[in-house]
């Protein structure tokens, strides 16, 4: 038979235990939120030639990597940031649909699949790495491929 000071320590130890996996949900929502917010600079930027939001979505060593006619391309983030920069916003009905697909998150690395339906029927997927820099989530990846 249970004590009554032995019950007492084990219903502290399961509310601290409570608290705990609470507090690691609320940073996890945190975190996803975060991430979340990056990608939503990253397509903002790219929809309105925002070249502010996406410095603020992509860390300044990122790269971007792709595949033209076989041939692996690699560009500097800030190649690719003054190349939309300098662009037109979308026009008005001509911006892409765009969702995060997925989101897949350990300690400080995550990877995020987005995706853009463009009114011309072709289909861009994104598979973003980010990385927790000094407490924020920035894009450091960016593989694509269209369709």
């Amino acid at each position: 038979m249970l004590t009554k000071l032995t019950k007492t320590l084990a219903a502290a130890a399961l509310l601290a235990g409570g608290v705990a996996m609470t507090t690691a949900a609320a940073r996890q929502d945190a975190d996803e939120a975060a991430i979340r917010e990056s990608a939503r600079l990253y397509f903002d930027g790219g929809t309105n030639a925002d070249s502010n939001a996406l410095r603020q979505a992509f860390h300044p060593d990122a790269k971007m990597l792709y595949v033209r006619d076989g041939k692996y391309v690699a560009v500097p983030i800030g190649e690719y940031i003054t190349r939309v920069g300098s662009g037109k916003p979308a026009a008005p009905g001509a911006a892409p649909q765009k969702r995060v697909v997925a989101i897949d998150r350990f300690g400080n690395a995550a990877t995020a699949k987005l995706e853009q339906r463009r009114p011309d029927g072709s289909v861009i997927v994104d598979y973003m790495s980010l990385l927790k820099v000094d407490g924020r989530w920035m894009i450091v990846n960016k593989i694509f491929d269209r369709q």
